[in-house]
């Protein structure tokens, strides 16, 4: 359903997003760590690219296990709906210029896929892991705005053991747990 939503969007719904000189700042980060938390919920870590700052977001089991599996260069017999949306978004001749996660509100998180497509700009809002899940696998980059940062974000652990920041002793998502759906 969502990825319809995604192609209608992207057909019908251009937005003509230009820079503006007062946008927030975003700042780049990449994929660090896709883990389980004590309780077994995945956790997703995002690494800021020229900085020391973590920002854990707790995603569902699909979409941290189609990460994971992107991560490691692990390709499923058949596309996830990840794969899908790269895919539309390719076949339309389209680009996915960068995925923005734009704010946390009561502990949700918030983000954008912007795109270009028919020489026009297109901002769909969607989740983080689903965004940043369809980011990877288009080689796109993928940003923090400064506020999300400020509000949620984790400095380092002082013995800078990245393990410790948001979860103790998280553990890889193991392809046997990805097979059964976590």
């Amino acid at each position: 359903m969502a990825l319809y939503a995604i192609l209608a969007l992207v057909l019908l719904a251009p937005l003509g997003c230009g820079e503006r000189a007062d946008a927030p700042r975003e700042v780049p980060v990449r994929v660090s760590l896709v883990a389980l938390d004590p309780q077994n919920v995945p956790i997703l870590i995002l690494e800021e690219e020229a900085g020391p700052r973590m920002l854990p977001i707790w995603i569902g089991p699909a979409e941290a296990s189609s990460i994971d599996a992107e991560m490691h260069h692990e390709r499923p017999k058949r596309p996830n709906s990840h794969d899908f949306a790269a895919r539309l978004i390719a076949g339309l001749d389209g680009e996915l210029l960068r995925v923005v996660v734009t704010e946390v509100r009561a502990g949700t998180f918030y983000a954008i896929l912007v795109l270009e497509a028919g020489g026009k700009r297109v901002e769909i809002d969607a989740r983080p892991s689903d965004a940043i899940a369809t980011a990877l696998r288009a080689g796109a980059p993928i940003l923090v705005r400064e506020q999300v940062f400020e509000e949620a974000g984790q400095p380092p652990a002082p013995d800078a053991d990245r393990q410790s920041i948001a979860v103790p002793a998280p553990a890889r998502i193991a392809p046997a747990t990805r097979a059964v759906g976590l």
